[in-house]
């Protein structure tokens, strides 16, 4: 099955914490960080609690034995592309083109930052 069939019941999906890492939001986004480490553990096989929401949480670990398998097949992240934001404040969601070692692109996209969680997690091919 393909990751994107496999992540697109996860819209309320995965994240991570470091939400505001970026130097310039406008051009490289608040969340980069936060989404590079949130695929990195992901593929790793580890859905991380201190930064996923309830219902995000629960999304990941229910499909983390998909999920960490096919993300781990692409091969780390070799580099990530701002694309847009669309909201503000908790209702933020930023868009990545996110470039793997494999040569596979995936368009992601996070957001739904509440008190220190993130609540939304999604991609596409």
């Amino acid at each position: 099955m393909r990751l994107k069939m496999m992540m697109a019941t996860v819209v309320a999906g995965l994240a991570l914490a470091g939400a505001a890492q970026a130097q310039d939001a406008a051009t490289d986004g608040e969340y980069r960080a936060s989404l590079g480490r949130m695929i990195a553990s992901t593929a790793d096989g580890e859905c991380p609690a201190d930064v996923m929401a309830a219902d995000l949480l629960n999304a990941c670990n229910d499909q983390i034995d998909q999920i960490g398998p096919a993300l781990q097949s692409l091969g780390p992240v070799k580099d990530m592309s701002f694309v847009s934001a669309e909201g503000e404040g908790e209702s933020r969601v930023e868009t990545y083109d996110v470039f793997f070692e494999s040569g596979q692109m995936l368009t992601w996209g996070i957001g739904g930052y509440v008190d220190g969680k993130f609540t939304i997690a999604y991609v596409s091919g």
